[in-house]
Formats: C-alpha cells, sequence, structure tokens
C-alpha cells in the first residue's frame, strides 16, 4: 500500500491496517493517531515527525524503520522489535511495552515515559485511559490514581493490585480477576465487572454507580462507604462481605439476606467465617466474635476493646495496633498473627494460643 491508498482508507474512518504492506513507504509528518499496524511491514519507512498517538505495533516489521521525532505516545508497543529501527527523539510517554518488546541495545524506554506492563509496576497516575489492555498481568501493580476511564481490560489480572483513587468510569472489567485489590475511593460509575471476581478487595468509599456486578464475586469485599445506589446486582455474589452504616444499596435490596455482614459496634459475629477480610481501622468495639474464623484477616488499627474473641481462629491475623483493651480472648487461636503495638490494656488471656509473641 502506498502513502495515497493509505491516507484515502485513513479519510474514510478506517483505523485497521494490520498485516498491511508498507515497506519503505513515505509517512513523513503526517497526523495519523490510532492506527492498528499489528503484524504490518514498516520496514525502511519513513516516520520522521509523524503523529501515531496510540497506535498498535505489535508484531510490525520495524528493521530500519524511521521514527526519528515521531509521536508515539501511548502507542501500544508489546510484541514489537525496535531493535533495528531508529528512535532519535521519539517521544514514547505513555507508550506500553512488555517483556516481548524489543528496543535498540542500550536504550531505556522507561527514561523516556514509557509504561511497563508487567507483575509489580508502578503505574502510579498513569494515563491509561480507552487503551486495551485485556488479559495483561498486572497483579501487585501501583495503580494509585491512574486514569483508567473506557480503557478495555477483560480478563486482566488485578490481583493484589493498588487502585486507590482510580478513575475507571466506564470501563470494561468483565471477567478481570480483582482478588485483593485496593480500590478505596475508586470512580467505578458504568463499568462493567460481569463475572468480576473481587473477593477480598477493597470498596471503601468507592462510587459504583451505574455499575453492572452481574454475577461479580464479591465475597469477604470490604463495602464500606461505597456507592451502590444505582448499580446492577443481577446475581452478585455478597456472601461475606462487609458494609457499615454509610454504605448505600439500592432501593429494596437487603445485604443481610444476600450474606452480607453488616459492620457497627456491639455487631454480633458468632461463628462467622471471616477468614482474609480487611477490617483495617473498623470499630468492632463491644462486638460478639466468639468461635469466628478470623485467619488472616487484616484488623490494622482495628477498634475490638470489650469484643468477645472467645475460641475465635486468628492465625496469622494482622492486629498491628488494634486496640484489644478488656476484650476476652479466651482460648482463642493467635498463632502467626502480627501483633505489633497491640494494647492488651486488662485483655483476658486464659487458654490463648500463641500468646507468648504478643508485644504486651
Amino acid at each position: 500500500m502506498n502513502t495515497e491508498a493509505l491516507l484515502r482508507k485513513y479519510g474514510t474512518g478506517d483505523r485497521d491496517f494490520s498485516g498491511v504492506n508498507l515497506h519503505n513507504v513515505n509517512l513523513k509528518g503526517l497526523v495519523l493517531p490510532n492506527l492498528d499496524l499489528w503484524d504490518a511491514d514498516l520496514g525502511e519507512a519513513s516516520l520522521r515527525g509523524t503523529d501515531l498517538q496510540r497506535a498498535i505495533l505489535g508484531r510490525t516489521h520495524l528493521y530500519g524503520t524511521d521514527f526519528r521525532e515521531a509521536n508515539l505516545a501511548g502507542a501500544d508497543l508489546r510484541n514489537a522489535d525496535f531493535s533495528e529501527a531508529i528512535l532519535d527523539s521519539t517521544n514514547l510517554q505513555g507508550a506500553l511495552y512488555d517483556e516481548t518488546t524489543q528496543f535498540p541495545q542500550s536504550y531505556d524506554p522507561t527514561a523516556v515515559g514509557a509504561y511497563r506492563i508487567a507483575p509489580g509496576a508502578n503505574l502510579q497516575q498513569a494515563d491509561l485511559h480507552g487503551l486495551n489492555l485485556s488479559g495483561a498481568d498486572l497483579g501487585g501493580a501501583d495503580l494509585t490514581q491512574a486514569l483508567l476511564h473506557q480503557a478495555i481490560l477483560f480478563g486482566i489480572c488485578l490481583r493484589h493490585a493498588k487502585l486507590s483513587r482510580a478513575a475507571l468510569t466506564d470501563a470494561d472489567l468483565t471477567e478481570a480477576d480483582l482478588q485483593a485489590a485496593d480500590l478505596s475511593g475508586t470512580n467505578l460509575h458504568g463499568a462493567d465487572l460481569t463475572q468480576t471476581d473481587l473477593r477480598r478487595s477493597t470498596l471503601s468509599s468507592s462510587t459504583l454507580s451505574e455499575a453492572n456486578l452481574t454475577d461479580a464475586d464479591l465475597r469477604k469485599v470490604n463495602l464500606f462507604g461505597a456507592d451502590l445506589r444505582t448499580a446492577i446486582l443481577h446475581n452478585t455474589n455478597f456472601q461475606g462481605a462487609l458494609y457499615d452504616s454509610t454504605t448505600q444499596f439500592p432501593d429494596g435490596f437487603d445485604p443481610i439476606a444476600a450474606g452480607a455482614y453488616r459492620i457497627t459496634p456491639d455487631v454480633s459475629l458468632a461463628g462467622a467465617e471471616l477468614g482474609g477480610v480487611r477490617l483495617a481501622g473498623a470499630d468492632l468495639s463491644q462486638a460478639n466474635l466468639v468461635g469466628a474464623y478470623l485467619c488472616g484477616a487484616d484488623f490494622w488499627g482495628a477498634n475490638l476493646s470489650e469484643a468477645d474473641l472467645t475460641g475465635a481462629d486468628l492465625t496469622y491475623a494482622n492486629l498491628w495496633g488494634a486496640n484489644l483493651a478488656h476484650a476476652n480472648l479466651s482460648n482463642a487461636n493467635l498463632s502467626n498473627a502480627t501483633l505489633l503495638d497491640v494494647n492488651l490494656s486488662d485483655t483476658i488471656l486464659d487458654g490463648a494460643i500463641g500468646v507468648s509473641t504478643l508485644d504486651s
């Protein structure tokens, strides 16, 4: 395809140039954002000063391609081989790459503002709006305050990721894995969360207005202060989810009937199965937690004063900085629990297991 044919096709609104032969084509200085060039041949093409923002360049043949002063901001460079391309003064701000992307020797993509898509990646405040990251593995990544509105995130792995205060409005998170992710304060207005796995995630103070949670798994999710008033909750699993007086549900929805637990002082949760839940900073003073299963639960800074935890399973629980003053921990199992800076004033520990590790 020559330059004229490409421009005619582009002018009709068509952006799909995947597999097209553009070898040695001259596109110097043209404005051509959003091109899909997957598996195309751009070998020895002149793209100096060309605007290719948000282009898809995966598996594109780029031998000898001249990208000097080109604009590849926000482009998808995964599966691309730039090892023989010319990248002098190329704008790669916000471009996406991963372990499959090859750059010229000694070229540092992070130094020019590109984003590495990988588990544990630091993507704080990254502008990823509208991008397609379907199936990507960003487990444990830091996406705090990231811009992801209208992003296509189908089947993405965001397990244990930090998404606090991120913008996910109208994002497609269908079948995504968000287990144990931090979504506190996140805007999910209009997001599609159909069949999304949100188990043990934190959605405190999040906005879920008009979000689609059909068949989503919200078991043991922290919903403190979340707004679900206009969310679609068809067949949503709320078993063991946690909410408080500030959580807002649709009119007529009964969270207790759906299996959720209302967390308030003096609440009765005797025998409740709450392993791995996140209750950091929660007020559970005078709560009845007799025989509750709390293995691996996060009670960092929580108020458990005067709570009855007789026979509770607190193995591997995080009680760092928790207030257990006057609480009853008789016969409770605290093996391997984190117990630094715990307030144990007048705490009853008769028969408790693991008390030798307490920092009293």
